[in-house]
């Protein structure tokens, strides 16, 4: 994606502007028309007669050139309705808007469920070590959902201890906090998920780790609709 604002989408209403400039262009051959024959019967019938003449070549040229133009209109409004159906597929689709933190449940470019989210903040944290780093930022591009987890219970990377200024567990156990993700949790990949918060009051920021908060009733719906294999576009 497309899918800055995707940003991946080709509105309604940039095709209808599309559509209503052929239309425009449709009427301007009508008015130059009437402009011609106007102005030729103005005119004594030997000056007419010259006039007609001459503005039959030009307006020739003059039409042929508007009838170029409109079905070079025509054509690329026929290319965007086809492009925009590729990019909204018939079926559901999650759509992340990581600047203005919203995220959308939509099917085709009919938008089902909406709401706010919060996504990675852009800092970074590096291991005191110095052999390693993070950046916190929700990756861009076009995914699908790999899994769904009702439940779940997060794993806390190595990061997470160090920004907390704590050492590292060696065994898993000490690593997995429940409650913490929400209810609901969807995989797409790299250890990345869209799942519930605590923080309700931080939705809407870019705040997060590089995951996807989304507050629970939002949540919810979209948990039920998404299926392994549905798009996400995220951008």
């Amino acid at each position: 994606m497309p899918p800055g604002k995707l940003r991946v989408r080709l509105s309604a209403r940039f095709l209808r502007r599309q559509r209503a400039a052929a239309a425009c262009l449709g009427i301007a051959l009508a008015a130059l028309c009437l402009f011609l024959v106007s102005r030729a019967s103005r005119r004594t019938p030997a000056a007419a007669a010259q006039t007609e003449s001459d503005l039959s070549e030009l307006k020739d040229l003059d039409l042929q050139a508007l009838r170029t133009q409109a079905k070079s209109l025509e054509d690329r409004v026929r290319r965007l309705e086809q492009r925009q159906g590729r990019l909204f597929p018939g079926g559901p689709a999650i759509l992340v808007d990581s600047a203005e933190n919203q995220i959308s449940l939509v099917r085709g470019a009919n938008v089902v469920v909406q709401g706010r989210c919060s996504t990675g903040s852009g800092l970074e944290l590096a291991d005191p070590s110095g052999k390693r780093s993070w950046t916190f930022e929700t990756p861009r591009g076009h995914f699908r959902v790999l899994s769904k987890v009702a439940n779940p219970v997060w794993t806390r990377p190595d990061w997470a201890f160090i920004e907390e200024g704590e050492p590292i567990p060696k065994d898993r156990a000490s690593r997995a906090v429940p409650y913490v993700l929400g209810d609901y949790a969807i995989a797409f990949g790299d250890g990345y998920f869209i799942h519930g918060t605590l923080y309700t009051r931080l939705l809407g920021s870019s705040v997060t780790h590089g995951c996807i908060r989304v507050d629970d009733d939002i949540l919810q719906q979209i948990y039920k609709s998404a299926q392994p294999g549905m798009p996400i576009w995220i951008y």
